[in-house]
């Protein structure tokens, strides 16, 4: 599935009569890749319009498991230990992609006097593969809700912020101005959407 365009994500906010003369395409394109798309990418470790490849030093901790920051990886290109032995020990690994973890193959307490990642601070090079091809359902859908709170912020600050009164009655704005309600609904569903996503677990 692709990013949404404008215009589905126009169809999105129904009832709210945002035409091309309210917002233009290029203003809500310009807004959902330089702006939500890289928010996404970052919240989540993840990339979901192709693969990339990143180079990441990581601390060593003496266990058996390394949790690498992105996912899901694809391919590890390299891993090396920086010490006085130094090599590549991309042969002596096994790569768990969806979860981003790479497990010593051996067991190193049998026979092995030091463990390969040997605890260190950035002491190990890892180069690798990771991201997808597509958006999942519940990332475009994040992605229409993040961008549509962002046209609504736009809107509204057109026409000002604070509370109206006259006479009899009054109407408040809220504390982020016009459209507050939808606009915390839109971003709340976003990072529900997301959170499975995310992870607070990175490597070191």
């Amino acid at each position: 599935m692709a990013a949404p365009t404008a215009t589905q994500i126009r169809d999105f906010l129904e009832g709210y009569g945002i035409t091309t003369s309210v917002l233009s395409d290029d203003w809500i394109d310009d807004t959902r890749d330089n702006e939500i798309i890289p928010h996404i990418e970052d919240v989540t470790k993840q990339t979901f319009d192709g693969e990339t490849e990143v180079t990441e030093y990581y601390s060593g901790t003496g266990k058996s498991t390394l949790i690498l920051n992105r996912r899901p990886v694809n391919s590890i290109t390299s891993i090396r230990v920086i010490n006085s032995l130094g090599g590549d020990i991309q042969g002596q690994i096994d790569l768990i992609g969806e979860e981003g973890i790479i497990k010593v193959s051996n067991n190193y307490s049998e026979g092995i006097y030091n463990p390969l990642f040997q605890k260190g601070d950035k002491n190990i090079v890892v180069v690798y593969k990771y991201g997808t091809t597509d958006y999942p359902a519940r990332v475009t859908r994040a992605i229409k809700c993040l961008v549509a709170a962002k046209m609504l912020n736009m809107i509204g600050a057109r026409t000002g912020g604070g509370a109206l009164s006259a006479q009899a009655w009054s109407r408040n704005f809220g504390s982020h101005g016009k459209y507050t309600d939808i606009r915390k609904e839109l971003t709340a569903t976003a990072y529900s959407l997301l959170r499975k996503y995310m992870t607070s677990v990175v490597g070191g």
